[in-house]
């Protein structure tokens, strides 16, 4: 029964297989980057390129870089069902926007960050200031108020 699993794991043809309807084999070089279970990802990117441009993308593509470049076109096919006029640099752009967008922002609340600070720190001289006043006016001995109310009391 576990043989019989496997082989007929091994007879579901590969995505390029399954859109060409062909039979897919040990040999077919499609297979390890465009398996049955990413047939709808590989049908959006066979309208946009079709599958002998597909072919010819991946074998142009150096052996270690076969991954990243079947990754690539998968996304491309994505990008464009979602976003049919620009694709991935529609997406791009937009993320570009949102960058520059949060980039202005924190740059205003850098900038407003730094006025807070200025402010505590002129309101801690000020207050400082009003500190060092009222203990000058009370080593003059100017402290009228603590002088008179003393003598409003014996009245």
């Amino acid at each position: 029964m576990e043989n019989r699993d496997q082989g007929a794991a091994q007879n579901h043809a590969c995505a390029s297989c399954k859109q060409q309807r062909r039979k897919c084999d040990e040999t077919c070089e499609m297979a390890p980057y465009f398996p049955a279970s990413r047939y709808s990802e590989f049908q959006n990117a066979h309208k946009i390129f079709g599958v002998s441009n597909i072919q010819k993308i991946m074998a142009m593509a150096a052996p270690d870089r076969r991954q990243a470049a079947a990754e690539s076109i998968l996304t491309e096919g994505n990008a464009r069902k979602n976003y049919p006029v620009h694709g991935c640099l529609g997406i791009i752009r937009g993320l570009n926007a949102q960058i520059q967008g949060l980039e202005r922002e924190l740059h205003i609340m850098k900038q407003h960050l730094e006025l807070c600070k200025e402010k505590e720190e002129l309101d801690g001289k000020k207050n400082q200031s009003k500190e060092e006043d009222l203990q000058h006016d009370q080593s003059d001995g100017l402290n009228f108020p603590s002088q008179i109310l003393p003598d409003l009391a014996r009245l």
